[in-house]
């Protein structure tokens, strides 16, 4: 069924994108959503608009709606670096251990989760195929379902697509989920509050006086920098991919370790735009949510068969039992846990903008390096534990 905005109508497109984002936005600011996150209602808002075909479906593989595919293209790899003007290596690498620890325990609750899965859920002979590609995807990404299914000799099965919808569909309910938990009153008086250190007070003076304003010298900068570090990333990336003969999509984590040697080379320079910067790039990165709501749409996996259905959120519920007992035990927030178990399901795009969100700043960095390993490990993990299960 068509879309009342049609995939060709750019501008009503951007505008109704634009207008969930600013409602989101105004909504947090008066409280009408009490502790909830405006994004979470952009998201959402989104998805229903979806829904009801009032805008194009982002997760329907048979139309292009080129407004999607830019921002997925180019607002992503620019918003990376806005993010990360302040990036102190020194300080990433005390503080990114705990997320990865929780990032690791998420990728076994997953395994375990699937395995649990597969023997409560009957999904016939070709069960094991689903269990891999199920674990590779929500381990590592899209990426990894791809190279999982080539491997398990699924891509070629009937019910590909079906689990692709499937895919989709809790990837980015899921997502959406973990944006509200750390809000949740029942959860919320079990677990301890997300604190940063504090900066010292010759950090606190030498940012107030060296902060740019956000006027239109500092924003052309903050866009230039960007602009030349994606630029770069690009250009890396084939040649990087080239010499250690990989297919992995290193794109972000090559412009993430760009900007962040530019950070630590140029620190004055780039911590003076960096409150600019970080604005230009938290817009980005809601206009990015906005469109991953609108790939949320329930209605794409009502028509998937109950089984993988099944399957499914069995493995992501029990993944998120797994964390909460886990992070219980060793006192991390819920704020940690949502962004690692993000970093699980989502990648790197959308672990970052989850902990830019939840004003996780020191997060940022971590978040991209734990989702990029998903990449490594994802495929590894689904191939392995579906063989063996056959």
């Amino acid at each position: 069924m068509n879309s009342i905005i049609t995939p060709n109508n750019h501008f009503m497109l951007w505008a109704t994108l634009l207008a969930t984002v600013a409602f989101g936005l105004y909504g947090e600011k008066k409280k009408w959503f009490g502790s909830i996150a405006g994004i979470v209602v952009t998201i959402i808002l989104m998805s229903l608009l979806a829904m009801f075909h009032v805008v194009p479906s982002a997760s329907d593989d048979k139309i292009s709606v080129p407004v999607y595919d830019f921002i997925f293209k180019y607002l992503i790899p620019m918003a990376i670096p806005l993010l990360l003007f302040n990036a102190n290596i020194i300080k990433i690498v005390k503080e990114s251990g705990r997320l990865i620890i929780i990032y690791l325990l998420g990728a076994l609750g997953i395994v375990i989760g699937a395995i649990i899965s597969f023997y409560i859920v009957n999904l016939g002979e070709e069960g094991f195929k689903i269990a891999g590609v199920f674990i590779a995807t929500l381990v590592g990404g899209s990426v990894n379902f791809v190279a999982a299914a080539e491997t398990l000799d699924f891509s070629t099965s009937s019910l590909f697509a079906t689990t692709i919808a499937v895919d989709n569909f809790f990837i980015h309910f899921y997502i959406v989920f973990l944006f509200i938990v750390p809000f949740l009153p029942l959860l919320k008086k079990y677990f301890p509050e997300y604190t940063e250190l504090a900066e010292t007070e010759a950090e606190k003076l030498e940012k107030t006086q060296n902060q740019a304003k956000g006027d239109l010298e500092s924003i052309t900068y903050s866009l230039t920098i960007a602009g030349i570090v994606a630029a770069l990333g690009f250009w890396l990336t084939p040649i990087i991919k080239k010499a250690f003969h990989t297919e992995i999509n290193l794109t972000i984590l090559v412009i993430t370790l760009i900007i962040t040697l530019a950070a630590n080379i140029f620190p004055r320079t780039l911590r003076k735009f960096e409150k600019t910067a970080f604005n230009i790039g938290m817009f980005f990165l809601y206009v990015f949510l906005a469109v991953v709501g609108a790939a949320a749409n329930p209605k794409d996996v009502l028509l998937a068969g109950p089984g993988i259905l099944l399957f499914a959120f069995f493995t992501v519920l029990i993944q998120f039992i797994f964390l909460l007992i886990f992070g219980k035990l060793f006192k991390f927030s819920l704020k940690e846990i949502a962004v690692a178990s993000c970093a699980n399901v989502g990648g790197p795009a959308t672990a970052v903008p989850m902990a830019a969100t939840f004003k996780m700043r020191k997060a940022i960095t971590p978040a991209v390096l734990v989702g990029i390993l998903g990449y490594v490990i994802g495929t590894i993990l689904g191939v392995s534990v579906g063989f063996w299960l056959q």
